[in-house]
């Protein structure tokens, strides 16, 4: 069996029943975790085809002065219940290099564990925050700050204060900020079918991962400007380098049983069972801490961390989680249009916009990904909210399928109506440049 190449496939691809009876969840999960289909002959490019690295120069500058509102917003800044949307509006679509250094320079001090000045930190934060897509309506900056203000909580559980070392945590804020940086708003399996400059770089593999860590250091060291790394000695840089990559490759979706599964079978004490019987049994997880002492291990959780954090909007509050669901199903939406148009492979041909059911995709997103990852994960930070609120969720979608809701305008409605929760305002950004 450890010989096999499928040890930690998701059983749900060899279920014949589930495909049938829930082929929406099928195609979700599916494609997110394939590299995609196999290529086909086609003149046209996508229009991702190149890759722009975007300077600061791109965009008028900043103002970092802090309105009252602002500043009492930033006040709430470990709060699982972060106004993020609310922050979006308040910046003008400019959210992670506020909270960035409300959390990077302010809660955790990374000037004094980097040994650089506010300043290069508030450049990197810039330069980074500019090479997001502002154009994405999920992939964007605004899921940046909200996966970097997710890993800021999770390190303030006592669990991790224990066991991460400060260049750890630096490490760890720094990956999440970063982790897609320059995400062109469709998948890697899209790049690799489209035949994309960066699918040909990575050879079809962990195509847009890999680009985010390597952007990320590729504008780091472009400029004394925004190089938070200068100072450090030589180890210390390998090390940081070392520990960015594996976290924001940690992200990559196609691996995401392997992760939980290693996860599982490191920390929690085996009841004589199979992996699988361990997390499906409803007995509490029981945690084996002697785990701890070994840096594989601790690299295992860090991988878990941000790994939760990148997919948390399923976990939050009600009204943040539907907002979420509403963004990245428009941005699939998106990517099928422009499958079609291009005739390229549909790689999830169930977001057609005129027929998909965004609460039946949420329901098997929750099902499949998260609940297990998220069990294994709040018995590990005690933080039991989340998964309490992805059952919340979860009911509430099942409430929606069950009452037709389907399309985001069926969303939408039942938002207006009171259904739900209102949508966040409308964010005013800046305007877009050429390259996006």
């Amino acid at each position: 069996m450890l010989r096999t190449s499928e040890l930690y496939s998701p059983q749900m691809r060899e279920d014949p029943k589930m495909r049938a009876e829930d082929p929406i969840a099928t195609d979700l999960i599916g494609a997110l975790l394939s590299q995609g289909a196999p290529n086909v002959l086609s003149s046209r490019r996508s229009s991702n085809d190149s890759t722009v690295v975007r300077t600061q120069a791109n965009r008028t500058n900043m103002k970092h002065k802090t309105t009252g509102q602002l500043r009492e917003l930033l006040d709430t800044h470990l709060s699982w219940d972060f106004e993020i949307f609310r922050l979006e509006d308040l910046t003008r679509g400019r959210p992670l290099t506020h909270l960035g250094l409300t959390l990077m320079g302010g809660r955790f001090d990374l000037c004094s564990t980097l040994e650089c000045d506010e300043r290069t930190l508030l450049h990197w934060l810039t330069i980074i925050e500019t090479n997001y897509h502002a154009v994405n309506t999920y992939h964007n900056s605004t899921h940046a700050a909200d996966v970097l203000q997710a890993v800021a909580y999770f390190i303030e559980k006592d669990r991790l204060k224990m066991i991460l070392e400060p260049l750890e945590v630096a490490a760890a804020l720094i990956a999440a900020a970063a982790h897609d940086i320059d995400h062109p708003g469709t998948s890697s399996a899209f790049l690799c079918n489209s035949r994309h400059s960066l699918a040909i770089l990575y050879n079809d593999v962990c195509v847009l991962e890999s680009h985010h860590a390597a952007l990320t250091f590729k504008l780091t060291l472009s400029n004394e400007r925004v190089n938070i790394f200068k100072n450090l000695d030589r180890d210390t840089y390998k090390s940081m380098r070392h520990n960015v990559i594996d976290m924001i490759l940690a992200t990559e979706m196609t691996k995401h049983f392997e992760h939980l599964a290693k996860f599982v079978n490191v920390f929690y004490a085996k009841s004589g069972g199979s992996k699988e019987d361990d997390m499906q049994s409803d007995e509490p997880l029981s945690l084996d801490t002697t785990a701890l002492t070994s840096p594989d291990n601790v690299s295992l959780v860090k991988r878990m961390m941000i790994k939760c954090a990148d997919v948390s909007n399923a976990s939050r509050p009600q009204k943040f989680a539907f907002e979420w669901a509403r963004r990245i199903a428009e941005e699939y939406f998106l990517q099928t249009d422009e499958e079609k148009a291009k005739e390229l492979p549909v790689v999830m041909p169930m977001f057609d916009r005129a027929t998909c059911s965004i609460p039946r995709s949420q329901i098997g997103f929750i099902d499949y990904i998260i609940i297990d990852m998220m069990e294994a994960w709040a018995a590990f930070i005690d933080m039991p909210e989340l998964v309490t609120h992805a059952r919340n969720n979860h009911q509430r979608w099942r409430e929606l399928d069950e009452a037709g809701v389907t399309t985001i305008a069926d969303v939408l409605r039942a938002q207006r109506q009171g259904a739900l929760p209102a949508p966040p305002p409308t964010t005013s950004t800046s305007e877009p440049t050429a390259e996006e």
